[in-house]
């Protein structure tokens, strides 16, 4: 079935070289498919007996061939996938071996065939420093050097002279006990000086006949030894490679002209060239750009369909009318920024749209998302519908509560907290108000729109930082039969690039403008937080208020960072213990609370605190930041830590504070947040420093995972992916063409297990 597929791609390739020729003269081509004579397709053949017989085939009947042609193709790519086969059924893969590279998420054949080499050796002369030589074993003996280590030293004699072989680490039998005087042999490692002699620098003992040989590296566990894997890599190959499909339409292997999967297999894994062999480690080479693309395509294809499915929903239709807009700025104390009008602009335009809005706006912290989210909700509550609120934590859901509050005090709008720590007879109560539709606004946690509340009339879900707003919450909105518009926010700033990745299936908004009148923060780098002390005096006798926030909430033995509850004493005894808090995750919500409301009223003035006021916390006279160990921290993080003070116009200081002894990388964080205040600005060198895999700290749920791919590299390909993948859509929506047929079946399985959008959208 391979090899017919092969006929049918090359067969398919010609008909589309020839263009105009193949309309004026088929008859060739017209006989190549008569003498397949294949049972995969009897439409094809009759099409081509017919066309053939009546001397003058008209257009639409050549252009069904070619289009019958090109789905037999695809449909014997989707039946060909490659059945699971243990990794164990390879050679030299043992129990022990088979164990570790489960561990590494090796566990089949395919597998082993999809896991890359990350560089390679060539066995030769390279640019690396890198030769062989061959010749013969005289003598070896131990050495001392004059730094007083002891070596083991081969001296062996080639066609031009001596030369030594060196090893730094040996043991009794190794290399003394596999040299015999006399014999010929060829070592190939690093080239260096010995002694003033030429010398390989712990060599590999090669045969003669390997030299110009290739050979692949992998990123396998210590235990499995590179040429066990190669082996079975190699078995792989020449057993199960005839059964690895082409999940890429023939059209676009065409197109950028990839090899096929296969043939891009063999050039990974197998390849002749030395020359290739940078481009195959940079993942330039086309063989390697083919799985990059097919990986990425798929990705936007996935994210594009669920989008265009959105859209085809029917969504609320609201009525964007100018006496709202007008009463909702006489409630406001400030005018909105450019950015913020460009974007509410964005959104009515979504909610006065037949379809379903899922929108998301990504803003800065401080640049005023929360008050364009709530904008929304009201033109939405003055339509005659409820609005959902729903925030990570009920910390948040409290501030978004007391907020809202503000905004539409003298009006007759009316707002519900409905969250974990509501009692039982007062969340019945609210519960009931809820469903009977006196309630205009309802703020908590998830459990709102999962299981808690049932709505009169729901007209939109706003959700407040979460990555993703998932499948299970959509799917519990649909169950219970509201069709929101919604409105997802961020404060973690995404570059442009990874939100096409992560968010594609969304329309975004951006806010890159902060509110007038803010004071830019001074942010500095120590290495004792005693050295802080005097400026924490200095803001506190202004009744400002101070952060002093740690990794830890207890002293760790496995950990040498210093704990919230240890410092809360020292700081206690520093400033007065009546003036020091202490808040972390662990204590009650009233404990939280409480603690929280004499923050802000002054009450005490220096808040110890691990992350938990990490997200949405607004104290306004708070104007310093304190982070303690934070090298261990990520970007995105001190950013957000940050981004608690300078709330106001006062003048307000982030002190980072790092130990003595930090890592390259953790100076290079600490160095970019004292350079840069734009948060989008420091998402980007948080991307290329940790890659899109780790951007978010863990891998985002409801996406297919990167394989090949790396964003920060792959933007082009990403881009050319998605517009491909547009382009598809546009033509054919539901991909119900023939000429789709792989790509939707590759679509649903690809997707299926992470994300049900087909059931769904």
């Amino acid at each position: 079935m391979t090899e017919d597929r092969g006929v049918y791609l090359r067969l398919l390739s010609d008909i589309r070289k020839a263009g105009a020729e193949f309309y004026k003269a088929p008859d060739k081509y017209l006989d190549s498919i008569i003498k397949l004579k294949t049972r995969q397709s009897e439409v094809l053949a009759g099409l081509a007996v017919s066309a053939k017989e009546s001397g003058s085939a008209d257009t639409t009947t050549l252009d069904k061939i070619i289009s019958e042609l090109a789905m037999l193709a695809q449909r014997m790519t989707v039946k060909n996938d490659i059945k699971p086969v243990s990794v164990d059924e390879l050679p030299g893969i043992g129990k022990k071996a088979t164990e570790s590279l489960k561990k590494q998420h090796i566990e089949t054949v395919e597998d082993v065939l999809y896991n890359f080499p990350y560089r390679y050796e060539y066995i030769g002369e390279s640019r690396s420093g890198k030769k062989a030589l061959t010749g013969i074993f005289q003598t070896g003996a131990v050495v001392t050097t004059k730094n007083r280590k002891r070596i083991y030293k081969a001296v062996f004699s080639g066609d031009f002279g001596q030369f030594a072989a060196v090893w730094f680490r040996f043991s009794a039998g190794y290399p003394a006990g596999v040299l015999k005087e006399g014999k010929k042999y060829t070592i190939y490692g690093q080239s260096g000086s010995f002694s003033g002699m030429e010398s390989i620098i712990h060599p590999q003992f090669m045969k003669e006949s390997e030299m110009g040989n290739i050979i692949p590296v992998y990123s396998l566990p210590k235990s499995v030894a590179q040429k066990v894997y190669y082996t079975a890599v190699n078995a792989a190959l020449d057993k199960y490679l005839d059964q690895i499909p082409d999940h890429l339409p023939a059209r676009l292997e065409e197109k950028y002209k990839f090899p096929s999967s296969k043939q891009a297999l063999l050039e990974i894994h197998r390849p002749k060239n030395p020359y290739e062999l940078e481009a195959l480690s940079e993942k330039r080479h086309p063989a390697a750009k083919r799985f990059i693309y097919e990986e990425l395509f798929y990705l936007q294809m996935g994210l594009l369909y669920k989008k265009r499915a959105y859209e085809r929903q029917s969504g609320t239709v609201f009525d964007i009318k100018k006496e709202y807009l007008d009463w909702i700025k006489d409630l406001l104390p400030f005018k909105f920024t450019g950015a913020q009008r460009r974007v509410m602009a964005e959104i009515f335009n979504d909610m006065s749209s037949t379809g379903q809005m899922n929108r998301l706006v990504q803003g800065d912290v401080g640049s005023g998302k929360t008050i364009v989210a709530f904008t929304a909700g009201l033109v939405a509550v003055k339509n005659g519908y409820q609005v959902a609120v729903i925030a990570p934590t009920e910390v948040l859901a409290r501030q978004h509560m007391l907020n809202l509050l503000k905004l539409i005090s003298g009006t007759n709008v009316t707002a519900v907290l409905l969250t974990g720590s509501v009692s039982g007879a007062e969340k019945k109560h609210t519960k009931e108000l809820i469903a009977a539709g006196h309630v205009d606004f309802v703020l908590g946690t998830h459990a709102v729109i999962q299981e808690d509340a049932d709505f009169a009339k729901l007209g939109l879900a706003i959700i407040d930082e979460q990555h993703r707003f998932g499948v299970e919450q959509r799917k519990s909105l649909i169950e219970k039969g509201y069709m929101p518009d919604i409105l997802l926010m961020t404060a973690t700033p995404i570059p442009r690039t990874l939100a096409l990745s992560f968010y594609g299936d969304l329309d975004i908004s951006i806010i890159d403008e902060l509110p007038p009148g803010r004071t830019p923060i001074n942010t500095v780098s120590e290495k004792n937080i005693e050295r802080v002390y005097p400026l924490m005096r200095e803001e506190i006798k202004k009744g400002h208020g101070v952060y002093v926030i740690y990794p830890l909430i207890d002293t760790s033995e496995k950990l040498d960072l210093k704990a919230a509850t240890d410092e809360h004493r020292k700081l206690s005894q520093e400033f007065g213990a009546d003036n020091v808090g202490l808040l972390h995750g662990r204590m009650k919500h009233e404990q939280k609370s409480e603690l929280m409301d004499a923050f802000k009223a002054g009450n005490i003035q220096v808040l110890v605190s691990t992350t938990v006021i990490e997200v949405g916390v607004d104290v306004p006279h708070a104007t310093v930041m304190v982070i303690e160990n934070a090298e261990r921290f990520g970007l995105s993080q001190l950013h957000q830590l940050r981004g608690r003070v300078g709330r106001s116009d006062r003048q307000s200081y982030c002190v980072l504070v790092a130990s003595e002894n930090v890592s390259d990388e953790a100076s290079e964080r600490i160095n970019a947040m004292c350079a840069h205040a734009d948060g989008f600005k420091l998402s980007e060198i948080d991307l290329e420093m940790r890659g899109p895999g780790d951007f978010f700290g863990t891998r985002q749920s409801g996406l297919p995972e990167f394989r090949f791919s790396n964003i920060v590299r792959d933007v082009r390909i990403l881009q050319d992916a998605r517009s491909d993948a547009a382009d598809i859509l546009s033509d054919d929506q539901d991909l119900s063409s023939p000429k789709n047929t792989v790509i939707k079946q590759v679509l649903i399985r690809k997707w299926r297990s992470e994300l049900q959008y087909i059931e769904i959208g």
